[in-house]
């Protein structure tokens, strides 16, 4: 019997106390088939003792659970923050078990077939770019996948509109009238999104306008670095960087070297109205984006689309100090 209620309670001591066997216990929490008389038993005893399954470990015996494996490139990156967030905002029934694979295309492979030998239900990877290793073992997986920041066909995708982003910021940085223009980039290989689909319409843009253009990372130091040592070179009246964080990074950078160009980045973040002068940018709403991530996700386990699904998140730019100073 058990001597104390404050006892954490097992299956083998609700079977005991239940009299029946443990496989019963376990079809019962597993929804399998019992009697009515048993069921009702079994039913007081967890009541009496509080009695809280192991989840996680009951989802790695079952063929179908709720634990959903989420794949992050960088968890410092503000946008995929609040994607987690977003995810998490709509969640009632399922559990994430998030990996965080450091922008490394090793890690994000073994991050998949890890997920895939702990039996998860499906799979949501917020990716910077896949390679063809990685996109052959998804499309052999029978696991319910989406993925997020690639416009990747044949697969369940969520995608952020950076071609009409890149557009829109091409046509307001021609209001401006620059004379020589610094872009801060980042390596289209790492991540083609950003570094390719954002800049279309930006390069378009700046077809007849003086610019030089430099490759960078995410690093707001980095970004500094790359942009003082462009800026003690030459002068620029207007600066496009990839991300708000690489746009702050040169802010610094032309403070230092008392220089005040225009800046423009991208990313719905808490830099764009806390340094100062406030940042324009073109703003996406990741945490909602989150949610979307979240729906479609269901949509594609519990429904099973014939065709892969594709949703576009777009976005708007926002005109702050930092364009009209």
């Amino acid at each position: 019997m058990i001597k104390s209620m404050n006892k954490k309670v097992t299956i083998n001591d609700i079977a005991m106390l239940a009299n029946v066997a443990k496989s019963t216990v376990s079809r019962y929490l597993n929804g399998g088939s019992v009697s009515v008389h048993t069921r009702a038993k079994i039913d007081d005893i967890v009541a009496k003792y509080n009695y809280t399954p192991n989840t996680f470990a009951q989802s790695l015996k079952q063929q179908t659970n709720h634990t959903i494996g989420v794949i992050v490139p960088r968890l410092d990156s503000i946008a995929q923050s609040d994607m987690l967030r977003g995810l998490d905002e709509l969640n009632k029934d399922d559990t994430f078990l998030i990996i965080n694979v450091y922008q490394n295309s090793a890690r994000e492979l073994a991050a998949i077939e890890k997920l895939h030998s702990q039996n998860v239900s499906g799979l949501i990877i917020l990716t910077a770019n896949l390679t063809d290793e990685i996109r052959s073992i998804l499309e052999a997986s029978e696991l319910p996948t989406v993925i997020q920041g690639q416009d990747e066909p044949g697969f369940n995708r969520i995608i952020m509109n950076d071609i009409n982003a890149g557009n829109v910021v091409g046509d307001y940085l021609k209001t401006l009238r620059p004379q020589n223009v610094l872009l801060l980039n980042v390596d289209d290989h790492l991540d083609r999104a950003v570094g390719h689909d954002r800049f279309v319409g930006i390069k378009a843009a700046l077809s007849d306008i003086p610019h030089k253009e430099i490759i960078t990372d995410f690093n707001m130091t980095d970004a500094k670095e790359a942009a003082k040592s462009a800026m003690k070179n030459e002068t620029f009246d207007l600066v496009i960087g990839a991300t708000d964080r690489i746009v702050v990074g040169a802010m610094q950078a032309a403070f230092s070297l008392k220089q005040q160009p225009h800046f423009i980045g991208f990313g719905q973040s808490f830099f764009s109205e806390t340094v100062s002068p406030n940042l324009t940018s073109f703003e996406f709403s990741y945490f909602e984006t989150g949610k979307e991530l979240y729906r479609l996700f269901l949509k594609v386990r519990d429904n099973k689309p014939s065709k892969p699904q594709r949703v576009v998140i777009d976005g708007h730019l926002v005109i702050r100090d930092s364009t009209t100073l």
